[in-house]
């Protein structure tokens, strides 16, 4: 028999479906071999997931690539439950060579629990150098978080009381208690500054905020928050449209910023998308300040606004700029108070936009040690109000802010955001569709196909 024959034959083609067996068996071997290469040798992932739940944000990124000394992260956890903890806190040791991460059994090493207060399973605790802390939660946001108090220490943001301002403490709508508490989760304690009974700021406040003020200040109160800045201070103003304080607005026009008595009106059709009103100007356009820089195609919610203006005159040592601005969509309605129901344009009187609503500045020290003092001022105390912090990025706008005051502008960046559980809703017919589709449909499918295909080869 030829060999062409033996081949064409039963058994040569049996030997040629052994051979292409054999040979696609070794080519799906070489692929897997060469994708477990790539993926040792590239630390490259994809994270599909809607909230990005496996992918470090850009502060964390930011802070980690910043490192200049070893951090260490402590799982505290049972042994079992080690694999739980391994797919975030290993993303923190790849971002870094600073960090290491060590899953501790407390029943095994009780002296370690001991020493870092350890009460609880599941317990992550974030160590540099002599300084320790808790992360509140497993997550990025709780060990970001942690890992800025351990780095950067305590800071103190002093809010002025006495003059009807936002409450820290008030859960309702236009209160501050969100933002109270994200001040405290990246470590800033706040304490009432009763300005009024003792016109002195304390050496130990990192800033000083006037959060929606409706009373003005007292003529010892403005010198004592100007004497503050010059002497190398921070200082955060949040105004709202029609509350009149001449005496404060008098403090703000010596730095260069000019308050509007007016209310903001933006009809940019941009806005729409967010369902928001023309009273609550939409920005999306910033100036130069490293505050704004990661927010470049984000939006912010400046709601009740009135509008400021950078005093063309500079004096001398003090410098502002403009940090939000309106579209040109917008106008001002001069002289407003909540008491005009009409709202619309007035030729001649009012203004047209763009216009600004934010505005930041420094002021040069006089003394010998020629430090340098921040202030920020906003046409509205409403952006971190609990009703609004959540809205897109008025949160990382706000602290980001808080940041640049307190000089630590490694954190101005884009934060983490919470962790958001999916949610499928249907209504009764939509689930009656699912049942019967899923439970009888695709079974019957199935069923007619095996059928089918038995039939024709039969």
């Amino acid at each position: 028999m030829a060999w062409k024959d033996r081949i064409t034959g039963r058994s040569g083609q049996q030997a040629l479906s052994g051979a292409n067996f054999a040979l696609y068996t070794l080519i799906v071997i070489a692929l897997i071999v060469l994708a477990n290469w790539f993926v040792n040798n590239h630390d490259k992932r994809w994270d599909m997931t809607p909230n990005k739940k496996y992918s470090l944000s850009d502060q964390t990124h930011k802070i980690l690539k910043d490192l200049n000394r070893d951090v260490t992260v402590y799982a505290f956890d049972k042994e079992r439950n080690f694999g739980e903890r391994r797919d975030v806190l290993g993303m923190y040791a790849s971002a870094s060579n600073r960090v290491k991460v060590k899953y501790i059994d407390p029943d095994r090493q009780p002296a370690l629990a001991k020493e870092y207060g350890v009460r609880s399973y599941g317990t992550i605790v974030v160590a540099a150098g002599d300084r320790h802390m808790e992360a509140q939660g497993d997550g990025e946001q709780g060990l970001t978080n942690a890992l800025v108090r351990v780095l950067k220490g305590q800071r103190t943001a002093c809010f002025v009381g006495s003059h009807g301002q936002r409450s820290l403490d008030s859960t309702e709508r236009d209160g501050y208690d969100r933002f109270k508490k994200q001040l405290g989760d990246e470590n800033y304690q706040t304490q009432t500054l009763p300005l009024m009974q003792k016109p002195e700021i304390p050496s130990d406040c990192t800033m000083v905020v006037i959060a929606g003020p409706q009373d003005d200040f007292l003529p010892p109160e403005t010198d004592a928050i100007n004497k503050y800045l010059h002497d190398g201070g921070r200082v955060l103003v949040m105004l709202d449209a029609g509350v009149e304080l001449p005496n404060l607005t008098k403090l703000v026009s010596d730095w260069s910023v000019t308050v509007r008595n007016d209310l903001v009106i933006d009809e940019n059709p941009v806005a729409q998308i967010f369902g928001t009103e023309p009273y609550m100007p939409l920005i999306v356009k910033y100036g130069s300040s490293p505050i704004a820089q990661p927010l470049n195609g984000r939006a912010t919610l400046f709601p009740l606004s009135r509008s400021l203006e950078v005093g063309k005159d500079s004096k001398p040592g003090v410098t502002a700029d403009s940090l939000c601005d309106t579209s040109s969509d917008s106008y001002d309605v001069t002289d407003w108070t909540p008491k005009i129901k009409e709202i619309q344009f007035h030729a001649g009187k009012d203004l047209k936009g763009p216009l600004s609503v934010a505005v930041t500045g420094s002021i040069s020290g006089s003394g010998e040690k020629k430090t340098e003092g921040r202030f920020i001022v906003l046409g509205t105390s409403l952006v971190a109000a609990n009703g609004f912090l959540g809205f897109q990025s008025n949160r990382d706008f706000i602290m980001n802010s808080i940041n640049w005051l307190s000089a630590d502008e490694d954190l101005i960046s884009i934060r983490a955001t919470p962790p958001e559980s999916q949610h499928l809703t249907m209504n009764a017919a939509q689930m009656r569709r699912v049942l019967v589709l899923g439970v009888f449909g695709i079974p019957i499918l199935i069923v007619m196909a095996g059928v089918l295909v038995w039939w024709q080869r039969r």
